[in-house]
C-alpha cells in the first residue's frame, strides 16, 4: 500500500510539472507571436517599403474576402488541397488557442520576413508546423503564392 501511495504521489508531481512546462511554453509562444506581429508591422522594415507595404496588404487580405481571393496565386492542386484554410480570417498571427477540446494549443506567427517574401507559420505549441503560408511580392503587389506543408 505504501508503494502505491508513493507511486500516486510521484505521478501527481509529474503531472503538475508537465502542466507548468506547458503553461511556460504557451506564455513563451504568446510572447513570440506578439513579437512577430510587431516586427511584421514595423514601417521601417524592407517588406513594408514600396507602393504596397506588406502590413497594409495583410490587413486587407485578412478581412476582405474579394481582395483575398484576388491575391491568391496557388496552383490548382494547392487550391483544392488547402481549400478549408483559404479564408481571410486564417491569415493573421494568433496566440495559442485550442481548436477542439482535447487538442494541443494551436498558434500562428510571422516567420521569416524578407523584402519580397514573408512567411506565416502555423502549428502546435511544443510540437510541429502544420503548414506555412508563403507570401511573395510580384510586380510590386503581395500575393499568397504557396502553402508549404509542415512536418
Amino acid at each position: 500500500m505504501r508503494i502505491l501511495m508513493i507511486f500516486v504521489a510521484f505521478m501527481a508531481t509529474m503531472c503538475c510539472q508537465a502542466q507548468e512546462i506547458s503553461e511556460k511554453a504557451i506564455e513563451m509562444c504568446k510572447a513570440d507571436v506578439e513579437e512577430s506581429v510587431e516586427n511584421m508591422q514595423n514601417a521601417g522594415e524592407v517588406w513594408n517599403q514600396g507602393a504596397e507595404p506588406f502590413s497594409a496588404f495583410i490587413a486587407k487580405f485578412s478581412t476582405d474576402e474579394q481582395f483575398c481571393k484576388s491575391r491568391i496565386k496557388l496552383t490548382a492542386a494547392q487550391q483544392v488541397e488547402y481549400k478549408s484554410v483559404l479564408s481571410p480570417s486564417n491569415f493573421e498571427a494568433k496566440s495559442p488557442y485550442i481548436r477542439q477540446e482535447g487538442e494541443e494549443m494551436y498558434y500562428q506567427q510571422w516567420g521569416e520576413m524578407q523584402r519580397n517574401t514573408v512567411y506565416l507559420d502555423c502549428g502546435w505549441v511544443d510540437s510541429y508546423y502544420t503548414h506555412t503560408f508563403e507570401f511573395k511580392r510580384i510586380g510590386g503587389k503581395w500575393f499568397l503564392s504557396k502553402v508549404v506543408p509542415g512536418e
